[in-house]
């Protein structure tokens, strides 16, 4: 927690995201351990992560209850429509960048970011690969979507074989979002795309943590031109991140998951140690939503 005799400025506004993935890309993984946040190191600039509500500190229980005790978190209810789905919200404090800070009024200050989260089941990429207009859960998600601020697009990076699925699902829930918000140009030039790439501790993509932008063109090219395409359509941002929600284990890292199925759509597993359990990644797509900055300290 902060101390209240030295607070953080908080950042105006609270960006209020979608996280659309495929089944088992690790959407409430990821925040479930963002907000539990295990094994906080002292030098990370991340100084706390707290709940906003007592849904969100649900969050963390999920995390403490069922992830550190080796199991999977239950997938998100694909029969349920998007208004019974919750909205989680954080607030996640970041120690003071001393150099190079893009608000020259922060340097030497921490910052607090707010966050609102909602999820949508895996089963969203399906229909919308073969989408339908009768599909009234689909369209209860597509409104939804169409009044938050920011996507958070979830992929399992060991998963390319299924670029092209994913390409098709995104390039229709563009034109269905711009059928929604066509008439609202701002909006469109303010969204933020952030396409983050999950389990980037398994060996096939951790080799490209200082080179996204390469794996990106190499393992899933047709993801990357449908997002050059919306952001093109609409004039908005796009950005690609990588993300481990269970971390590396050991002085030589390897990955702290242990693989219980691998198909095509990539890898499922569960936390190898939870004693040394600690994310990697999490907060920088959320930070660079929120402020339309990188900060180098969080992608490490």
């Amino acid at each position: 927690m902060t101390s209240a005799f030295n607070p953080p400025v908080d950042l105006p506004g609270n960006q209020d995201i979608r996280i659309i993935g495929p089944r088992s890309s690790g959407k409430t993984a990821f925040m479930a351990a963002l907000a539990y946040w295990p094994n906080a190191d002292p030098n990370s600039p991340i100084q706390s992560v707290d709940p906003y509500d007592n849904a969100s500190g649900e969050l963390i229980g999920m995390a403490r209850d069922i992830l550190a005790d080796g199991r999977e978190l239950a997938s998100t209810d694909a029969g349920e429509s998007a208004d019974s789905l919750p909205i989680y919200t954080l607030l996640i404090t970041l120690r003071p960048r001393l150099l190079n800070h893009p608000i020259p009024a922060l340097k030497n200050k921490s910052i607090r970011i707010q966050v609102s989260c909602r999820e949508y089941p895996g089963e969203i990429i399906k229909d919308l690969r073969n989408i339908s207009s009768s599909n009234s859960l689909l369209n209860s998600y597509l409104d939804d979507c169409a009044t938050a601020s920011s996507l958070l697009l979830l992929i399992d990076g060991t998963a390319n074989q299924s670029d092209r699925d994913y390409a098709q699902a995104l390039e229709n829930l563009q034109k269905q979002l711009s059928d929604r918000l066509s008439l609202d140009t701002t909006r469109l030039r303010n969204y933020r795309i952030a396409v983050v790439f999950s389990k980037c501790e398994q060996a096939q993509v951790r080799v490209y943590w200082k080179d996204i932008n390469n794996f990106v063109s190499l393992k899933f090219p047709n993801v990357q031109t449908t997002v050059n395409k919306w952001r093109t359509l609409w004039g908005c941002s796009s950005n690609y991140f990588f993300c481990s929600a269970f971390g590396t284990k050991g002085i030589n890292p390897q990955p702290n998951f242990k693989i219980k199925s691998r198909d095509k759509n990539g890898i499922t597993g569960v936390i190898d140690s939870p004693r040394v359990w600690r994310p990697l990644g999490l907060v920088a797509p959320l930070y660079w939503i929120q402020t339309g900055q990188e900060d180098p300290r969080l992608k490490i």
